[in-house]
């Protein structure tokens, strides 16, 4: 371990036990994040689901869940949010004139999300802020994590999450031509409404039309009792809305509380939907140095005569 004195030295690596200077020259991956307050409040909220995909590109980290093949949310954090963000460039030769993706996926693993989130939490307690450092050294290789406490006492904990294999992730079909209706929605004023709706039905409709009621949430309960609020083109509320084609889906309600979760930390949500009924949600969550984080959701429509309560897609 005498070769990790340097680093340790340094402040680079904290623990000599954590990494040789050896893995260290071979890390692919570093990141830090100033606060990460909103970062865990984020993947907590995503945390439906025990693992989660990572996917590590130039322009920032998604975190990929997805239940049954039915919901899928892509918690995206992207390099802005970041005060130093480094990750190694594919080893394919580039053409003359081409130029790495920022959007390509350079390296992705399987991370138990709840396991890391553990960790975070560590120093979630209190009104201190705490950075975040990520280390990732290549296929196989654990997350290393370096929580940093700014307070007094300078408290400092390295964490190591195993990693797996990445998941099978369905890509959602969200061709810009075969959506029918896109909504842009203040997050707070639109999360104060869902609020309200009965948390124990067990499905929710959701009807867009260019004609009036242009926007109408339904709710039915076990014995199929509904309730209702509508939201015309013209309310305070939107920010946009443009439809095509009247279009009535239900969804599961399940699927809608895990949605929940996430739209109390929104301030502007963009709701679109297709013929099929393919309900997309992405979430714009405002990081503390006016950087922002975006959370994805694609939910599946519940088939005609579904009426169980199995998770049911109509693929």
């Amino acid at each position: 371990m005498l070769n990790t004195k340097p680093l340790f030295a340094k402040g680079v690596v904290l623990n000599r036990k954590m990494l040789t200077q050896s893995q260290f020259s071979q890390i692919q991956f570093s990141a830090v994040l100033n606060n990460y307050t909103m970062f865990y409040n984020v993947a907590k909220a995503v945390n439906f689901v025990d693992n989660a995909t990572v996917q590590l590109s130039t322009d920032g980290v998604k975190l990929v869940v997805e239940d049954s093949k039915s919901v899928q949310a892509t918690a995206y954090i992207t390099k802005a949010c970041f005060s130093e963000y480094k990750i190694a460039q594919p080893k394919r030769k580039l053409g003359v004139n081409e130029e790495a993706d920022d959007n390509e996926v350079l390296t992705s693993f399987g991370l138990n999300l709840k396991v890391f989130t553990d960790c975070l939490s560590m120093f979630m307690d209190g009104d201190y802020d705490s950075s975040m450092k990520m280390l990732h050294k290549g296929e196989g290789a654990p997350l290393v994590v370096i929580l940093d406490r700014r307070c007094e006492d300078n408290l400092i904990t390295e964490c190591s999450v195993k990693t797996m294999e990445a998941l099978e992730i369905l890509d959602f079909d969200s061709e810009e031509e075969k959506v029918c209706s896109k909504v842009s929605i203040k997050g707070q004023d639109f999360f104060a409404l869902l609020s309200e709706m009965d948390r124990n039905s067990r499905e929710i409709e959701v009807f867009l039309s260019p004609d009036s009621p242009h926007f109408k949430f339904s709710t039915y309960d076990e014995l199929g009792s509904e309730s209702s609020f509508e939201i015309t083109n013209s309310s305070d509320m939107l920010i946009s809305f443009h439809s095509t084609e009247t279009t009535s889906h239900r969804y599961q309600f399940a699927h809608f509380k895990l949605v929940m979760k996430t739209l109390a930390l929104a301030s502007k949500i963009a709701l679109r939907t297709n013929k099929e009924g393919l309900l997309g949600l992405q979430v714009m969550i405002e990081n503390s140095d006016n950087s922002n984080i975006f959370v994805e959701y694609f939910v599946v429509p519940l088939c005609d005569g579904d009426a169980d309560d199995s998770v049911v897609s109509c693929d």
